[in-house]
């Protein structure tokens, strides 16, 4: 028989039903003899023996009865109905046996048993609800306290016996001790046998001096202790004492030096007792040592070598290398180093593994929401797909939330309803018997939805996202849920930004104003609109500019209907700011605002939220959005000090642009407003400049920002010299001739076509589709647009000159550094590490 077999105990039933169900129906005459035989196949030849037709009746008809009951026994007792004319088989003994039981024991009339769901969901629970995490991790604590002391008490009996003949009580207990005495007795026991076999030349015979468990037990010891060359020693004692090393002693030691990015000791490891053909989990370690051997986001150069290497002579590395290799590239932030991720994930599965683990189709999943190369949604999708559906590999929280981040990413509404949906799925597609969903929704899960929902301005649900945050925290904090998401300083920034993107239905500029008198005249529509809009909000002119500022109310009580105005958004969002400040910093409550803030429904909810600069950014932008200038000119003056949180340069270019795009009747107050924030960027960006350790991190697109909307600002307000003479302070300090050198192109980034080579054999980014993130600051004309125009209508055509010049010259640099990068052959060097930095 082929395929799986049945338990006996259902074949047995089923096999006694079937029977006893063709005796009811067509073997009424002789139910007691077939039931008899079938009960055992040997008892069958008795029972026909006593169908025989009686003496002296040698009729046709009684012969026909004779036969018709023969058939009618094996037809009720068979399983095997032909089995009857050669001997019978052990299974066919066995399971006739089996068919006895049921039969005896089971009425005739009785019916199947049936189970409630009560019954089923206890016994499944039984059998499979496992607390697996609480055994985990009480079975981790005592396998590492165990092996600690197993270890300790093998190396105290191998001492024991190298010391049989002197007195063992005298080598102290100290761990260094005891394995520098073994080495020491080790080491007189190898030179003589050494000495013995060189005296009789005889052929290399293993010699067990110790144990197996004893010599992986001392070089245990010496790794615990952090010495790798006493490890060395003993591994090298027992090769010389011609005892096999084991695999997992040299494992011990080489990921002592690949912690640590000791690339000189694990390579001279690999040498001395691996051989050519090292196993895997060295292989692994050999990528791990020169991936920690260099500095934090440094392009993995060597240890890509390595892997490629690995596939040259045969050997292709396990695939958590490549999972290594590739995290390395992608915490590099470039878009050279990213690109080439994705080139070693494609080679990877042509050249090595095929088939991704969940844990790198995670990787690749999350790394389709890159900043630095656009957000790829689609094939973040595909790739989920193809981990689920294709290859059959369940999900888990891990790739729900990558792909939900990756969507969300995007910024589209089409791929953050997809984000949502996911989200949905993954909640309510894996649920138990009780209900309870597989995956819960971690920190990151709840950080991918606000990333999408505030950019599509949906406040609505990022309200709603809060308060589930909320809720959770609480629950967490009366025990009712353990390891519980709480509100921290990433979660709120992506509220405010949420509320800065948020656009209110009611538009003070598009309100239709009547008299008094008219109003009787006019349509329920206009009248009704504005009954819905609150009485604090009414204008008293016709236009944003002339109207007076309403003063807030602050409350920590919010509304289901979403902020309705300006003012509204401002409100709401200075109250969850009151909030915060209330709970994570107390004493800090009272400096900005004199909100009331106490509720007793939300205690100490935002308590983990740090105060940061991100987070006052995002704060402000609030302001900067649906504020009136001033006022958020007046909280970027205050904000910071009172709080005593350094700015970053983020604070910078955003204070400056918003100056820049003041409103007309607000120029005045951001000119002064810019100037005041521009001396701050020049100070920091002199110590950017300088390499300065106190100073912030700047690159070229910030520094290009801050410089268009202060040129903008003095555009506008008149400044046109000014404005001209910043440029030309910009062109010294970046000239266009730093913009057209390109960067050297890395042997692994070659684009030759060849079926083998040190670099990835197949690429998903080609060089054309390869954005450049490092091309140091320029300015183009669109930027310097508003500033040309004020110096035509000035007719200043020495410096309507001077502007043309500088966008010609930029222009031309960025397109010779393109044309150097689509055409720049690999770097011989093969030593070039990293991109050269932006700075001039």
């Amino acid at each position: 028989m082929s395929g799986t077999l049945l338990p006996h105990g259902l074949l047995d039933l089923t096999l006694a039903r079937a029977s006893a169900r063709l005796e009811a129906v067509a073997y009424h005459n002789i139910r007691r003899i077939a039931l008899c035989s079938a009960r055992r196949h040997a008892h069958q030849s008795v029972s026909l023996e006593n169908l025989t037709a009686p003496e002296g009746d040698h009729s046709l008809y009684a012969r026909r009865q004779v036969s018709r009951q023969r058939a009618s026994a094996l037809a009720a007792g068979g399983l095997f109905p032909h089995s009857q004319d050669r001997p019978l088989t052990e299974l066919e003994k066995r399971i006739a046996e089996l068919k006895e039981a049921p039969i005896a024991e089971t009425p005739q009339d009785s019916s199947i048993p049936a189970y409630s769901e009560a019954e089923l969901i206890s016994m499944y629970e039984d059998l499979l609800a496992i607390p697996a995490a609480a055994q985990e991790q009480e079975r981790t604590a005592q396998v590492s306290d165990t092996e600690q002391q197993n270890v300790q008490a093998t190396v105290r009996v191998a001492i024991e016996a190298l010391y049989a003949h002197e007195d063992p009580s005298t080598i102290p207990s100290d761990a260094q001790s005891q394995y520098t005495a073994a080495i020491i007795k080790l080491r007189e026991i190898v030179e003589a046998l050494e000495s013995t076999r060189t005296q009789s030349d005889a052929p290399l015979v293993e010699v067990s001096i110790l144990s197996t468990e004893e010599w992986l037990s001392l070089v245990q010891m010496c790794v615990d202790e952090q010495d790798g060359q006493a490890a060395e020693t003993i591994i090298e004692l027992m090769q010389r004492s011609g005892t096999s090393v084991p695999e997992a002693a040299l494992e011990t030691t080489m990921s002592l030096y690949a912690n640590v990015g000791d690339v000189a000791n694990t390579e001279r490891l690999l040498a001395n007792f691996a051989g050519q053909s090292p196993p895997e989990r060295l292989r692994d370690l050999h990528v791990k040592a020169h991936i920690r051997a260099i500095e934090p986001r440094t392009f993995p150069t060597h240890a890509l070598s390595v892997l490629h290497d690995y596939e040259g002579r045969g050997l292709p590395a396990p695939q958590r290398s490549y999972t290594r290799a590739i995290t390395a590239l992608l915490t590099v932030r470039s878009s050279v180093a990213e690109a080439q991720a994705w080139d070693l994930f494609a080679h990877m599965r042509y050249v090595a593994h095929p088939v991704p683990d969940p844990y790198l189709y995670t990787l690749m999943i999350a790394a389709c929401g890159s900043r630095i190369i656009a957000p790829q949604p689609a094939r973040a999708l595909d790739l989920f797909t193809e981990m689920t559906v294709d290859k059959g590999i369940p999900p888990t929280a891990a790739s729900y939330t990558a792909a939900i981040y990756a969507c969300a990413m995007s910024g589209e509404k089409l791929y953050v309803g997809e984000a949502f949906r996911l989200a949905k799925e993954m909640m309510d597609g894996h649920r138990d018997a009780y209900g309870t969903p597989a995956f819960v929704p971690d920190r990151r899960t709840f950080s991918a939805l606000l990333e999408g929902a505030k950019r599509t301005g949906d406040l609505a649900k990022v309200r709603w996202i809060l308060a589930e945050i909320v809720s959770e925290s609480l629950r967490a904090a009366r025990g009712d849920v353990q390891d519980a998401v709480v509100v921290d300083e990433k979660i709120m920034t992506h509220v405010f930004h949420a509320y800065a993107a948020y656009k209110p239905p009611f538009n003070r500029a598009n309100t239709v104003l009547v008299d008094s008198d008219a109003s009787a005249n006019q349509p329920a529509a206009t009248s009704a609109s504005q009954e819905d809009v609150p009485q604090s909000d009414s204008p008293s002119t016709s236009t944003e500019q002339a109207a007076p500022q309403v003063p807030v109310a602050l409350t920590s009580h919010f509304t289901s209907l979403l902020p309705q105005s300006h003012p509204e958004v401002v409100g709401e969002a200075r109250a969850l700011f009151a909030r915060i400040l209330n709970d994570a910093a107390p004493a800090l409550s009272s400096s900005l605002h004199s909100a009331e803030v106490a509720d007793s429904s939300m205690p100490h909810a935002f308590q983990h939220v740090t105060l940061s600069p991100r987070l006052l950014n995002a704060f402000l932008s609030i302001h900067y959005t649906h504020a009136l200038f001033d006022e958020g000119a007046q909280l970027y003056r205050t904000i910071f000090t009172e709080l005593g949180v350094d700015k970053n340069a983020w604070t910078y270019v955003e204070a400056l642009e918003q100056a820049a795009y003041a409103r007309k009747g607000e120029r005045k107050q951001a000119l002064k407003f810019a100037r005041e924030v521009w001396e701050e960027f020049c100070g920091a960006e002199e110590k950017w400049r300088r390499r300065e350790e106190t100073a912030i991190k700047l690159d070229a697109r910030l520094i290009e920002r801050a410089y268009v909307a202060m040129i903008r600002v003095l555009s506008l307000t008149g400044n046109t010299r000014e404005g001209v003479q910043l440029v030309r302070r910009f062109v010294e300090r970046y000239p266009p001739d730093i913009v057209k050198r390109a960067n050297p192109k890395l042997p692994l980034r070659s684009t030759r076509t060849v079926l083998e080579a040190p670099r990835p054999l197949v690429r998903l980014v080609s060089p054309t589709d390869l954005p450049d993130n490092t091309v140091p600051p320029l300015l183009s004309f669109p930027e310097l647009e508003m500033l040309h125009h004020k110096l035509v209508a000035k007719s200043d055509k020495e410096s309507i000159g001077y502007l043309k010049y500088v966008c010609m010259s930029y222009s031309g640099a960025l397109r010779r550094r393109k044309e150097a990068t689509l055409h720049a052959k690999p770097a011989k060097d093969e030593n070039v590490t990293s991109e050269p930095s932006s700075r001039s």
